[in-house]
């Protein structure tokens, strides 16, 4: 029998067995490529990317978001700084930075990115920078905006005068995306609560700001222990917190669809390392005790003279959070309503 087989094979033309081979290459480059992916600690593509031929395109956005992580990721775990940290993480990913401690990979470009992107140039403008994305500097303006697309003749109105204007800046164009989003309800925006999209860079601007010395490590666990506890009060999960942050992120984006295309593929990835199989949010549980915070950040605000405090009629709308940032910020502010809470 040995015989008759190795003489069937030693007919097969030569053609054949390259062709035979291709294929054979071809069914194992799938699991190959996995298998490459996982050893660089990358995640597979999904298998709907790869029917979809954007596999090039996952690759790219895999490697741009590998995890860093000082020490073992299991220890991860059981490190109640790395529970504090955890808001930071898609930034982090973003950025080559470890996840699970204060230092950033790149102080000089740290400084470039607060500069250039947000402004922030010293102590004072970054505690005034991150006490604002607390009190929703962006969420409460998308949510405004939410509610004005409700009336047909405030949209008509706007869209008008956009649509007249003849030399278009970057921020007509995003307005004019962001009415449409919310007039067809894209991916569910009617019903999105985006405090995360300013809760989680509030996280990131105070690992910058300890990087630069502007805030001390108390201070910056302090705030950290304080957004976690704002994160806890409006969402129920890291499922929820990081939709919430993604299409907060959507929304800001307002690009055309090659750019949208390119920012989800972006945030997928992103998303996967935060939320897959293995992901590093999964180790940290969203219910876990945090630090009861001294508010320590407006502490500093209040040195700089920018605390701000609600109207009563804002008061009376205000949700559990907003109430209690207010109260703390009024103990604070000794010109408002006599350093007192307001009481009803």
């Amino acid at each position: 029998m040995r015989d008759v087989i190795l003489r069937f094979l030693s007919q097969i033309p030569a053609p054949v067995w390259f062709a035979l081979g291709v294929f054979a290459l071809w069914c194992l480059h799938g699991p190959l490529d996995d298998l490459v992916a996982i050893a660089r600690g990358r995640i597979p593509t999904p298998s709907d990317l790869r029917k979809a031929g954007k596999t090039k395109e996952w690759k790219k956005a895999s490697a741009e978001h590998v995890p860093v992580v000082s020490g073992s990721r299991a220890s991860m775990a059981s490190d109640p700084h790395a529970r504090l940290l955890a808001p930071s993480f898609p930034n982090a990913l973003c950025n080559d930075n470890p996840v699970n401690v204060l230092e950033v990979a790149s102080v000089e470009d740290t400084r470039k990115m607060l500069e250039d992107s947000w402004g922030i140039m010293n102590r004072a403008d970054l505690v005034t920078r991150i006490y604002r994305l607390l009190c929703g500097d962006h969420s409460k303006g998308y949510a405004a905006l939410r509610s004005r697309c409700a009336d047909p003749e405030w949209v008509e109105r706007v869209l008008e005068d956009l649509d007249k204007t003849v030399d278009k800046s970057t921020m007509d164009v995003e307005m004019c995306w962001r009415i449409h989003r919310f007039l067809n309800n894209d991916r569910g925006i009617q019903d999105v609560e985006f405090a995360a999209w300013d809760l989680m860079r509030a996280a990131m601007l105070t690992r910058s700001g300890f990087a630069l010395g502007w805030l001390s490590e108390d201070e910056a666990w302090d705030t950290l222990a304080l957004i976690n506890h704002a994160l806890q009060m409006h969402y129920s999960s890291w499922d929820e917190a990081w939709e919430a942050y993604r299409l907060g992120r959507w929304l800001w984006a307002a690009e055309g669809p090659e750019e949208e295309a390119a920012d989800d593929m972006h945030d997928r990835a992103r998303g996967a390392y935060l939320l897959g199989k293995r992901g590093l949010w999964k180790s940290l549980p969203w219910d876990a005790p945090i630090p009861e915070s001294r508010f320590l950040l407006l502490d500093a605000v209040a040195a700089t003279g920018r605390l701000q405090v609600l109207s009563v009629s804002n008061w009376r709308k205000a949700s559990a959070w907003e109430r209690e940032l207010d109260a703390q910020a009024r103990w604070r502010t000794p010109l408002a309503m006599g350093g007192k809470p307001i009481v009803h």
